[in-house]
């Protein structure tokens, strides 16, 4: 059978180089494809050709994969320099035995296209039943076959990133052996990276690889850098970032049309620099590219975002009583909220911009950062970092020393408008329950790099160390409150390697799980870092 087999293989490859042979134009056929302005990356097009030889001849060797060098302030290409390096990176050994010798004649007369049709059909078929592995090697020569093949380029980066990422610690071969766990997983994510890095750079002419490569740089590796952001940046330029299909009614018919669709992609990149955390530049992002509002309106949002901070997401509710009062009910609100007129003009101009498309979102993320964030950063700007870490862990507890000072103020406008004493009770203690839960998300990476902060301005080595290890604290609350937060698990993994050397914190463990028992986990600390007690304590 396997003479036989060689046999076909042989007679085809004699056929198609005695065909190629015969043509004119020989290096150009070979080649047999167009190159994109500005970068060095070919598209091949249908026909004879022995390009795709040349990708299986190097496609398991170790080299310096090249990528389209991008500015991460941009997103566009630098200049005239076309590629980059991004380090090593080894591709998945091709398997010539998942060719069938039909399939092989079939590749060498031309027809890779079809080929890597039925090689994805089999992987389908793998993955259905559960066969990971046997997954791999069909993934590469589908890819390789047919570079223009996109669903494959991105499943085989999933694949390996989620997929097999999440299955090697159930392999008896890792079993007690977290180490070798760890850099497996790795690996993994890794190699799903370079399928979606190898992908996107061959098809530069769509957003959804340079999107998937940045997602799971950002998602999974935990890697929110300036390389991530370039990546969503450069996806968000090319022109099938926003196409979307709609089925709409033409004279009687329904047909489906693409249309331009939400700005998915300018939300990640203003939502990055939020979870970086870089708040003055998500919010001059949300303004600059998603909302555009005059300058007058963008002083109203910041007005917004201080009564929310006064009175919490009902602060509106204050406006309303006010205008659909008498003149006695207004005299009574105002003397206890002296700005309420700005708070709806305020109020007004949120929901002027909010109402257009696109931009409810923006809105009120700009709002949220303006509200829980930006008082905090701006001490941090200042050099006050104690009392940025103290007014940041008060946000998140809710102390009324720091954040929501006014609910008793609502309480009684709540009270005046003739509502319950129980129900009063009841929204406040709601209020303050949604503020803490949804402000961890982001401010304990925010606290975490104010400890940061703290600690590469500390002239005292001890005082530095100290800053370090409430950071490393910090950064291990919010992976222990978010499996997902693979941030968070990158930067405790960094506080782990020399010359930190830090060791995992049980107490934290231990009272996070406690309080999952509630329902929703708290991560906060119940009081703000003290540096200066740490050490007395040490």
């Amino acid at each position: 059978m396997d003479a036989q087999k060689w046999g076909v293989v042989g007679l085809a490859a004699l056929c198609l180089v005695g065909y190629q042979g015969s043509q004119s134009g020989i290096a150009q056929l070979r080649e047999n494809g167009q190159k994109y302005q500005g970068t060095g990356n070919i598209r091949e097009r249908y026909g004879p050709s022995l390009e795709w030889l040349d990708r299986l001849a190097n496609a398991s060797v170790e080299n310096d994969q090249k990528v389209i060098a991008v500015d991460p302030k941009t997103g566009t290409f630098r200049g005239d320099q076309s590629e980059v390096t991004f380090g090593k990176a080894k591709t998945v050994k091709l398997d010539f035995s998942v060719l069938s010798s039909l399939m092989i004649a079939g590749v060498a007369s031309g027809f890779k296209s079809q080929v890597a049709n039925l090689l994805w059909m089999k992987s389908d078929e793998y993955w259905h039943q559960g066969l990971f592995t046997r997954q791999v090697p069909l993934m590469e020569a589908v890819v390789t076959l047919d570079p223009q093949f996109i669903e494959a380029w991105s499943t085989a980066g999933w694949h390996w990133a989620y997929n097999i990422y999440a299955d090697i610690p159930m392999n008896e071969t890792y079993k007690n052996k977290p180490k070798l766990i760890r850099q497996m997983q790795d690996d993994a994510i890794e190699q799903g990276l370079n399928y979606l890095q190898r992908g996107a750079n061959q098809n530069p002419d769509t957003y959804r690889l340079w999107f998937e490569w940045g997602w799971t740089r950002a998602e999974k590796a935990g890697k929110y850098d300036d390389d991530t952001l370039a990546l969503y940046k450069k996806a968000r330029t090319v022109p099938d970032a926003r196409l979307m299909e709609q089925t709409v009614q033409e004279n009687g018919k329904t047909v489906t049309k693409k249309v331009q669709g939400l700005d998915v992609l300018g939300r990640t990149i203003a939502h990055l620099l939020e979870r970086r955390p870089q708040f003055d530049q998500a919010l001059d992002y949300y303004c600059n590219e998603l909302m555009k509002p005059m300058p007058l309106q963008r002083r109203d949002l910041d007005a917004v975002g201080d009564f929310w901070r006064r009175y919490g997401t009902d602060y509106a509710v204050i406006g309303q009583v006010y205008q659909g009062g008498d003149a006695t009910l207004k005299a009574q609100i105002k003397q206890l909220v002296p700005d309420v007129e700005r708070l709806i003009q305020a109020n007004n101009t949120r929901n002027e911009l909010s109402a257009f498309r696109d931009k409810g979102q923006p809105v009120g993320a700009y709002i949220t950062i303006t509200a829980r964030y930006m008082p905090a950063w701006k001490l941090m700007e200042a050099g006050k970092y104690q009392e940025a870490v103290n007014l940041m862990n008060g946000v998140m507890n809710v102390d009324p020393k720091y954040h929501l000072q006014g609910l008793p103020v609502l309480a009684k406008v709540l009270e005046l408008r003739g509502d319950a004493p129980e129900a009063i009770k009841s929204q406040l203690a709601a209020a303050r329950e949604a503020e803490k839960t949804s402000s961890q998300d982001i401010g304990l990476h925010f606290l975490a790099v104010l400890l940061e902060k703290a600690a590469q301005n500390a002239k005292d080595p001890k005082d530095k160390m100290a800053n370090y290890k409430e950071a490393y604290r910090t950064w291990y609350r919010s992976r222990e409150r978010d499996a997902l937060d693979f941030y968070a698990l990158r930067n405790t993994r960094l506080y782990e390697l020399p010359p930190y050397n830090f060791t995992t914190p049980e107490d934290i463990v231990k009272e996070i799980k406690e309080s999952r028992k509630g329902g929703v986990p708290n991560a906060v600390a119940p009081v703000a870092p003290n540096i200066a007690g740490y050490l007395n304590a040490s």
